[in-house]
């Protein structure tokens, strides 16, 4: 593509033209409809001169699109990279790239005449997440020129993402396990009911002095009830969440209440007063919001966020058979990721039996396979760095060497005996 023709190009009326193409319903799902007839009708050999299309059209869109992007890196666009590596634009929407990345990759592919761009596309079944922690590395291998540096900082995200997830998925396939033996054990005991409660509501219970874990130290207990006791009760409940509206799903602290029965029952409660739906909708959910306070609020809408980021990822995977077989242990994990944090969303929620055993399950299955999936970067990832280190050594030997002999350099020409 010659600079004026550049200058001429409208990156928009290329996507469209690609669109027109491979877009649903134009061009290449035409040409495989009448395939598909003439197969049935058994006559596909009459369409044989046509298949060359098929091929032509996928490759001509995929050209048409890289071209576009190239034109929207040389004119600054952030997605530019992404959209060249075949992601479209609906995926793109909301999506956290990383600046220094994209700033290396957007500029390969402005100056790609130059520059080796193979490393930005998409590979087969790669979500835009894998895509960016990928590139992260592969960027810092094309500034270096060192490939083990690059995969030393590709690793490094994937286990720092892992050492982030995993133990608080133990965590809680521990205490939910436990807290359901206690549940189960004290049903044996007439009148004493150890209630479910809800995850991540510990702190909640230290500042009212109600935790019983033994995995806490008295002192620190004690210390958090001591803040608790001084902390004004509004602000308090504001934090940790109404004690008294939890009656109405028939629990006596906040951490035990089921919110969707709190608002309901509030709701109802609006109703028989004489309010409107909309009147005892906004009662009941305000009811359960304050029952829940903010910090287990903030955690529901946290799990429920990374419900929907990861199952848009899996979506990303492409059909999941085909997407198990690429790579079982890596589906798996994300497949089981989606589910713990779905999961999570409900026992938080509604701390039931069900909810709480349904995240222990789950959260157990997502630990192992995360850490199958990445066995083998766990294994080579020391050798790794210590190949990383050596070459950093070397370069810094190299430089200071490169130094001394500038400065002896120097100091013979400001020398004027020499």
């Amino acid at each position: 593509m010659s600079d004026s023709s550049k200058r001429m190009a409208n990156p928009g009326d290329m996507e469209h033209l690609a669109k027109l193409l491979d877009g649903r319903g134009e061009l290449r799902d035409k040409l495989d409809e009448a395939f598909t007839r003439a197969a049935r009708l058994g006559v596909t050999g009459t369409l044989s001169p046509l298949k060359p299309m098929l091929s032509w059209t996928d490759d001509t869109a995929i050209d048409l699109r890289r071209r576009a992007a190239i034109l929207r890196a040389e004119n600054g666009d952030p997605r530019a990279a992404a959209l060249y590596a075949g992601f479209t634009p609906e995926e793109l929407k909301g999506a956290n790239l990383p600046p220094d990345a994209m700033l290396i990759a957007n500029a390969s592919v402005a100056n790609g005449d130059k520059f080796d761009t193979k490393w930005l596309e998409r590979q087969k079944g790669e979500t835009l997440q894998d895509w960016i922690d990928r590139i992260k590395g592969d960027a810092v291998a094309e500034v270096s020129g060192n490939e083990n540096l690059g995969e030393v900082v590709e690793d490094y995200i994937t286990l720092t993402a892992m050492t982030s997830t995993v133990p608080g998925a133990f965590k809680m396939a521990a205490m939910g396990t436990l807290d359901l033996m206690k549940y189960f054990k004290s049903l044996k005991v007439p009148g004493r009911v150890e209630f479910l409660k809800a995850p991540g509501t510990t702190l909640a219970q230290l500042l009212k002095g109600q935790s019983t874990s033994r995995f806490i130290p008295a002192r620190i207990r004690s210390l958090a009830a001591s803040i608790g006791a001084r902390t004004p009760a509004p602000i308090l409940d504001a934090l940790t969440g109404k004690d008294s509206l939890a009656a109405l799903s028939g629990r006596q602290w906040a951490w035990q209440a089921n919110l969707l029965k709190v608002g309901k029952n509030a709701g109802a409660l609006s109703r028989a007063t004489g309010a409107s739906r909309l009147s005892a909708f906004a009662s009941g959910a305000g009811s359960a919001l304050r029952t829940g306070g903010f910090w287990r609020t903030a955690g529901i809408g946290g799990s429920a966020v990374s419900t929907v980021i990861g199952a848009v990822d899996l979506a990303q995977e492409g059909h999941p058979i085909e997407a198990f077989k690429r790579d079982k242990a890596g589906y798996v994990a994300k497949a089981s990721g989606v589910a713990f944090n779905a999961t999570l969303t409900a026992a938080m929620v509604a701390p039931t039996p069900i909810t709480i055993g349904a995240a222990a399950v789950t959260g157990t299955v997502y630990g192992v396979a995360t850490i199958v999936d990445n066995w083998e970067t766990v294994k080579e990832f020391p050798g790794k760095v210590a190949d990383a280190g050596a070459w950093a050594g070397e370069k810094i030997s190299e430089g200071a060497g490169k130094l001394a002999d500038g400065a002896k350099s120097l100091g013979s020409a400001l020398n004027p005996f020499d």
